[in-house]
């Protein structure tokens, strides 16, 4: 198989493995389960990836792409509209809470836990790129909208990882009334 079909490939394996990890569980879900989902022979696994650790790894960061993806996504889309913005981070949370449920299992695990660290350092090394872009949207500053964007990171996290609205709610309505000022201020 040649370099870019193997990497297609396995960029297509990750989505799989990472959707298996999703529904099975970090713990319960085997190789050869990952095997039999993305139709190759036991084992054949280890043709795209060293170790299951490799793959693990792998799958995290097509989670952490998936929720960041979706979410800034919907922002950079909706920020002219805050109230259809927050419902659409809503309904975002609904359906990626499961695979940030997988990416809180992979992180608390004994197993992978150190390993996931530098993931996450690099995404937060992402927010002030989106905070400053967002604040250029809005046209303010990046400090008058940093605590709006960490409060809506924030209460996405904790929407998806404990599905409790209650959580949500006060602390997405908080990040929602900063953000509409803003966003008045410009308008």
């Amino acid at each position: 198989m040649n370099t870019s079909k193997k990497a297609e490939r396995t960029k297509e394996i990750i989505g799989i493995c990472l959707d298996c990890f999703v529904e099975k569980g970090l713990t319960v879900t085997t190789t050869t389960d990952l095997c039999n989902a993305n139709n190759l022979q036991n084992g054949g696994i280890y043709y795209y990836f060293d170790t299951k650790e490799e793959m693990v790894l792998a799958c995290v960061e097509e989670a952490i792409s998936r929720i960041e993806q979706g979410a800034f996504g919907i922002a950079f889309e909706d920020i002219q509209d805050v109230a259809n913005m927050m419902h659409h981070l809503s309904t975002l949370a609904d359906e990626l809470s499961p695979v940030m449920r997988f990416l809180v299992s992979v992180c608390v695990s004994q197993e992978y836990g150190n390993k996931v660290k530098p993931y996450l350092v690099q995404l937060a090394g992402r927010y002030p790129y989106y905070t400053r872009k967002i604040a250029e949207i809005l046209g303010c500053t990046a400090e008058e909208v940093e605590p709006y964007v960490h409060l809506s990171i924030l209460a996405l996290n904790n929407y998806m990882i404990f599905n409790e609205r209650a959580l949500f709610l006060p602390q997405i309505e908080a990040a929602k009334k900063g953000l509409m000022q803003l966003a008045k201020r410009k308008g």
